[in-house]
């Protein structure tokens, strides 16, 4: 477990976090992007400008909120309803400077503000979907039995509309169904204590548990597996009870302590060690 990750298990609110690519934090809240002198060079060496072209660009003088000192900050472009972003990010995700950004956003979320002050973490999650809340046994088991009582009636409703798996696996490999799986963070939690162990996927973005053609972890699969079959004839009353229970499994969430994590599952897997050859090192994917 690297250094970083240990902090925000020892955060005033203990959490995991994985980035999930939304440029939101680039993009959302307040707040400033701080940089150092030393980190100018390298900045503006990364977009092939002269350091006091990117600075006169780039850059902008503000007090510190606490100290009142002047620091040097990253610009921000306002947007249509006074929201910033960041004049660095390109699109909705993508840092220009990337590989060079500042030492401020390379710490993200590991952040004094978030670890030490409660209102600094419930700041730092609205904004971050890749926040993840670590929920605290007795609340983690009522969730799960809550979860598992939904499944269960789920399995009625299945039945009732008469959709058959075929088991052909096809759904599994997303690259060729042309879909993603997406889940909840208590999903992902309860498909991980059901099923711990699996082997990398076996291509990029595919589900761990997806072994050998068949799923090996139905128990803990989530709603997306649970109600989506191949047969045309059932899939928009299914997409309907997909989105009714959706609702009721926020509501769960909510009850019980959960972040509204709503990523792709092999994502949300890989987060809780599930389908990887060794520790998840540090340092975010690009964009968040």
């Amino acid at each position: 477990m690297s250094a970083d990750q240990q902090l925000g298990l020892a955060g005033v609110r203990p959490f995991r976090f994985r980035c999930q690519r939304s440029g939101r934090c680039c993009t959302a809240g307040d707040g400033f992007v701080w940089v150092d002198e030393a980190e100018i060079p390298s900045l503006a060496g990364a977009l092939g400008l002269g350091v006091e072209v990117f600075a006169s660009s780039f850059l902008r003088r503000v007090p510190h909120p606490e100290s009142g000192d002047l620091r040097l900050a990253l610009r921000e472009r306002t947007e249509d309803g006074g929201r910033g972003r960041c004049a660095l990010l390109e699109g909705t995700n993508h840092c220009t400077v990337y590989a060079a950004r500042p030492d401020h956003c390379r710490r993200f979320p590991y952040w004094e503000s978030v670890l030490e002050d409660e209102r600094g973490f419930e700041r730092a999650r609205e904004v971050c979907p890749g926040i993840e809340p670590i929920v605290d046994g007795a609340a983690r088991e009522a969730a799960f039995a809550a979860l598992e009582a939904l499944y269960a009636e789920l399995e009625v409703v299945i039945e009732r509309s008469g959709s058959v798996c075929l088991a052909r696996g096809v759904c599994c490999r997303f690259e060729e169904a042309g879909h993603d799986l997406y889940a909840t963070a208590l999903e992902a939690d309860f498909a991980a204590d059901r099923g711990p162990v699996a082997p990398p996927p076996a291509a990029p973005g595919r589900c761990p548990y997806h072994v050998g053609g068949r799923c090996t972890a139905r128990a803990g699969r989530p709603l997306g597996c649970r109600t989506y079959f191949c047969d045309p004839q059932t899939q928009d009353a299914l997409q309907a009870v997909h989105e009714e229970l959706l609702g009721r499994i926020r509501a769960i969430e909510a009850e019980h302590g959960y972040s509204p994590t709503y990523a792709p599952f092999p994502a949300l897997l890989a987060a809780r060690g599930v389908g990887v050859a060794d520790e998840l090192t540090p340092g975010a994917p690009e964009g968040d």
